[in-house]
């Protein structure tokens, strides 16, 4: 601090020598000293009547009359004062273009001073006091784990997890994948005060309902793409793994042909509100603290439908879970500016509580409570509140294309400690022969989860 301290003083005297050299002041001192005691009152009438630049000192010897004197041939002429005002003008019509901090990077923050063509000007009245910020994000996420749903085979091959040719389509492996899911982030705030030392601030952000879907139909028959279709799980019954047939052939057993669909829906919203408080600042840099209130949603569902034929069989089965979040949060904001070019960070962490719920249910055609991964013995509604956190890191690069207009791109990374997704909640060992009622059973199974991706974004200060 006493560093800047003594920078800004710096800054502070270069800025007062630099006016008062516009100004015009002959004399060698530069410099207006004042009146000793003993000055006549017709000196110090003098003073007040005449544009004077300079004032020489008086010693306690001086009269009146030296004293007038040396007032009236140390006046410059009235020009000078003119000067110094068009001087003056001039430096304040420069092309003036906002700084990178936060707010242009969509953290909603603005800059500390801004940039004409020839540097920077480090006042900071000039700084933007009201933001406004608009991207369009590009994420990814972490596959959702979840067991093979879905399996394929050749004619004649029961499409058993495990078996010989035989195919999981959907589930399984790596998860269900996503892919990229575009999104937008809205943020706006302002300062109070013309030192920008406390700000307010929020944004609102999401990802557009993005889902993973899988149909097929086929006569099992294993020409011209009709391969035979199965949902798999685990028969404790027999203990070894099996499938319910959609669409199968084998020469043997009465032909089956269905149509199977899967769809996978994942949504996150989320608002946050800040309080901006500066750290530390310089010609080129600053640092905020912010603190405040965050709220998210993420939600995510698997369905699975069957239709099949000679029995007109109809099943379905649906997980679904939502993840509440309301908390408080902590970060720190950075920036670096030079010229029209900025480099911004964000280093935020929220924490509180997570709401996690889930439903699940299942039927077919002859039973309104029983598919085929969900039964009676795992489905219904359940909820429980559990403590979690909420880290978000991002860099931003900014372009100020022209005054208080700013382009960015940049990378965003969120996380959550703990969330209830779909395909946790699927237990694929079933008793198919309902001996002991008791699996499938209820997981509530959690997990760790993560966003990440290219933000691109314009934003408007004034």
């Amino acid at each position: 601090m006493k560093i800047s301290n003594l920078v800004m003083s710096l800054a502070l005297a270069g800025l007062c020598f630099q006016q008062a050299s516009a100004q015009g002041i002959a004399h060698p001192m530069g410099t207006q000293s004042t009146r000793s005691i003993g000055d006549s009152a017709t000196g110090n009438s003098s003073v007040l009547t005449r544009p004077v630049q300079f004032q020489a000192s008086r010693n306690l010897s001086d009269d009146s009359v030296g004293y007038a004197a040396a007032q009236q041939e140390s006046a410059p002429p009235s020009s000078g004062v003119s000067s110094a005002q068009s001087n003056t003008a001039g430096a304040s019509s420069s092309s003036n273009y906002i700084g990178s901090y936060g707010q242009p990077s969509g953290y909603g923050y603005t800059s500390y001073g801004q940039y004409d063509d020839g540097g920077y000007f480090g006042s900071s009245n000039r700084s933007p006091q009201v933001w406004f910020d608009s991207e369009t994000l590009l994420w990814f996420s972490k596959n959702v784990s979840s067991p093979a749903l879905i399996n394929t085979s050749g004619y004649g091959v029961l499409p058993v997890t495990g078996g010989a040719g035989v195919t999981t389509v959907y589930g399984g492996g790596d998860g269900i994948d996503y892919g990229l899911s575009p999104g937008y982030r809205f943020s706006g705030g302002m300062y109070f005060g013309p030192d920008q030392k406390v700000g307010v601030g929020g944004r609102t952000y999401g990802l557009v309902n993005e889902n993973k879907s899988y149909s097929q139909a086929s006569d099992g028959s294993g020409i011209a793409g009709n391969p035979s279709i199965g949902i798999p799980f685990y028969n404790s019954s027999i203990n070894a793994n099996d499938a319910f047939l959609v669409a199968h052939q084998n020469g043997i057993d009465p032909n089956l042909s269905g149509t199977v669909t899967a769809r996978s829906d994942l949504d996150m919203y989320g608002a946050d509100g800040s309080l901006y408080l500066l750290l530390t600042r310089s010609d080129s840099m600053r640092m905020d603290l912010l603190g405040g209130y965050t709220y998210n949603l993420l939600k995510n569902s698997i369905g699975i439908q069957t239709t099949g034929l000679p029995a007109l069989t109809a099943t379905s089965d649906l997980f679904e879970t939502k993840n509440v979040f309301h908390g408080g949060h902590l970060g720190v904001l950075s920036s670096v500016n030079r010229n029209r070019v900025s480099f911004s960070t964000l280093a935020k962490i929220a924490f509180g509580n997570m709401q996690q719920s889930g439903l699940t249910r299942g039927s077919t055609n002859l039973s309104p409570d029983t598919g085929i991964l969900a039964m009676p013995s795992n489905s219904g509604a359940y909820s429980r509140d559990t403590f979690a956190f909420m880290p978000e890191l991002g860099v931003k690069l900014g372009f100020s294309a022209r005054e208080n207009v700013q382009f960015t791109v940049g990378y965003t990374m969120m996380m959550w400690s703990d969330v209830a997704l779909a395909g946790s909640q699927i237990d694929n060992v079933v008793d198919a022969l309902n001996v002991n009622r008791t699996r499938p059973e209820a997981l509530f199974a959690t997990d760790t989860f993560w966003m990440q991706g290219v933000d691109l974004g314009v934003t408007l200060a004034f």
